[in-house]
Protein backbone atom coordinates (compact mmCIF):
# COMPACT_ATOMS: atom_id res chain seq x y z
CA UNK A 1 0.00 0.00 0.00
CA UNK A 2 1.18 3.49 -0.82
CA UNK A 3 0.34 6.54 1.34
CA UNK A 4 -1.69 8.77 -0.96
CA UNK A 5 -3.09 12.31 -0.90
CA UNK A 6 -6.23 13.17 -2.84
CA UNK A 7 -6.79 16.93 -2.88
CA UNK A 8 -9.82 18.73 -4.27
CA UNK A 9 -8.99 22.27 -5.39
CA UNK A 10 -11.50 24.92 -6.40
CA UNK A 11 -9.97 28.01 -7.94
CA UNK A 12 -11.22 31.58 -8.13
CA UNK A 13 -11.21 31.42 -11.94
CA UNK A 14 -10.23 29.30 -14.91
CA UNK A 15 -7.19 31.56 -15.31
CA UNK A 16 -6.13 30.94 -11.70
CA UNK A 17 -6.45 27.20 -12.26
CA UNK A 18 -4.36 27.40 -15.44
CA UNK A 19 -1.69 29.34 -13.56
CA UNK A 20 -1.59 26.53 -10.98
CA UNK A 21 -1.49 23.82 -13.69
CA UNK A 22 1.42 25.55 -15.44
CA UNK A 23 3.35 25.87 -12.18
CA UNK A 24 2.59 22.27 -11.15
CA UNK A 25 3.62 20.85 -14.51
CA UNK A 26 6.88 22.80 -14.39
CA UNK A 27 7.80 22.43 -10.70
CA UNK A 28 6.01 19.49 -9.05
CA UNK A 29 8.70 16.85 -9.71
CA UNK A 30 11.35 18.99 -8.03
CA UNK A 31 9.01 20.19 -5.25
CA UNK A 32 7.91 16.65 -4.40
CA UNK A 33 10.88 14.43 -5.28
CA UNK A 34 9.62 11.76 -2.87
CA UNK A 35 6.45 11.19 -4.93
CA UNK A 36 6.05 8.07 -7.01
CA UNK A 37 2.91 9.39 -8.70
CA UNK A 38 1.70 12.97 -9.35
CA UNK A 39 -1.58 13.44 -11.22
CA UNK A 40 -3.89 16.39 -11.85
CA UNK A 41 -7.45 15.78 -13.07
CA UNK A 42 -9.55 18.70 -14.33
CA UNK A 43 -13.10 18.27 -13.04
CA UNK A 44 -14.62 21.50 -14.38
CA UNK A 45 -13.54 24.92 -15.66
CA UNK A 46 -12.06 25.98 -12.29
CA UNK A 47 -11.55 22.75 -10.32
CA UNK A 48 -8.93 20.03 -10.09
CA UNK A 49 -8.33 16.82 -8.21
CA UNK A 50 -4.66 16.15 -7.39
CA UNK A 51 -3.45 12.64 -6.56
CA UNK A 52 0.01 11.99 -5.16
CA UNK A 53 1.37 8.65 -3.94
CA UNK A 54 4.50 8.14 -1.84
CA UNK A 55 6.68 5.18 -0.85
CA UNK A 56 6.24 5.85 2.88
CA UNK A 57 4.16 7.87 5.34
CA UNK A 58 7.26 9.92 6.24
CA UNK A 59 7.67 10.89 2.57
CA UNK A 60 3.98 11.84 2.36
CA UNK A 61 4.28 14.03 5.44
CA UNK A 62 7.32 15.88 4.07
CA UNK A 63 5.44 16.59 0.85
CA UNK A 64 2.32 17.64 2.77
CA UNK A 65 4.30 20.30 4.63
CA UNK A 66 5.68 21.64 1.36
CA UNK A 67 2.23 21.74 -0.25
CA UNK A 68 0.50 23.37 2.73
CA UNK A 69 3.17 26.05 2.97
CA UNK A 70 2.70 26.93 -0.71
CA UNK A 71 -1.11 26.80 -0.69
CA UNK A 72 -1.33 28.98 2.42
CA UNK A 73 1.45 31.23 1.14
CA UNK A 74 1.99 32.75 -2.29
CA UNK A 75 -0.56 30.47 -4.03
CA UNK A 76 -3.40 31.39 -1.63
CA UNK A 77 -4.88 34.09 -3.93
CA UNK A 78 -5.59 31.42 -6.59
CA UNK A 79 -7.85 29.27 -4.40
CA UNK A 80 -11.52 29.49 -3.56
CA UNK A 81 -11.20 26.40 -1.35
CA UNK A 82 -9.39 23.08 -1.12
CA UNK A 83 -9.57 19.99 1.00
CA UNK A 84 -7.33 16.97 1.41
CA UNK A 85 -8.10 13.32 1.89
CA UNK A 86 -5.42 10.86 2.97
CA UNK A 87 -5.43 7.12 2.44
CA UNK A 88 -3.53 4.15 1.11
CA UNK A 89 -3.54 3.27 -2.58
CA UNK A 90 -4.59 -0.37 -2.64
CA UNK A 91 -4.81 -1.00 -6.41
CA UNK A 92 -2.74 0.52 -9.20
CA UNK A 93 -2.94 -0.64 -12.81
CA UNK A 94 -0.54 0.68 -15.41
CA UNK A 95 -1.75 -0.63 -18.68
CA UNK A 96 0.67 1.33 -20.90
CA UNK A 97 4.10 1.70 -19.28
Amino acid sequence: MKPTNVVSMNFKSAEAMQEFIDMYERNAPSLYPQAELLVLVKTDEASLIAIAAYPSEDDRLVAKKTAEKRVKGHLAPLFEENFRLVGDMVVQHRLNP
